[in-house]
């Protein structure tokens, strides 16, 4: 069962994705923080005031990388934390995903009641 210590992170710069998965998670009795973009989630860890459990980044089409390196900073907070990308199926983004030491890359279209129980089984595992 969830607490209200289970923290997950979201990072998405489609403001409606990001507001419902905070929303769903937050149903189910997470603590969630969320930003538009990887740097502001760096600087919330940094802080050391959230302790998430898992970030979730929504790297798709809509809301794709467009910071430089933005790829390179998730690979480097998935070196101290579980990181899952939300991608789309593009050739380019596929290839630099790979091998970064991403729990998990789910490609679109994802459900958000989909998204909401793979993180629910993971939190509980």
């Amino acid at each position: 069962m969830l607490t209200e210590m289970t923290g997950v992170l979201i990072v998405s710069r489609d403001w409606q994705s990001r507001a419902l998965l905070r929303a769903e998670l937050i149903e189910q009795g997470c603590t969630v923080q969320a930003y538009e973009s990887v740097r502001d989630a760096r600087v919330a860890l940094a802080a050391r005031d959230f302790k998430p459990c898992l970030l979730v980044a929504d790297l798709s089409e809509a809301a794709g990388p467009d910071e430089p390196g933005e790829v390179d900073q998730l690979a480097e907070v998935a070196m101290r934390m579980p990181v899952w990308v939300i991608a789309s199926h593009s050739g380019a983004l596929e290839i630099e995903l790979e091998g970064r030491g991403f729990e998990a890359i789910i490609f679109r279209p994802v459900a958000v009641g989909e998204l909401v129980q793979r993180i629910k089984r993971r939190l509980a595992a």
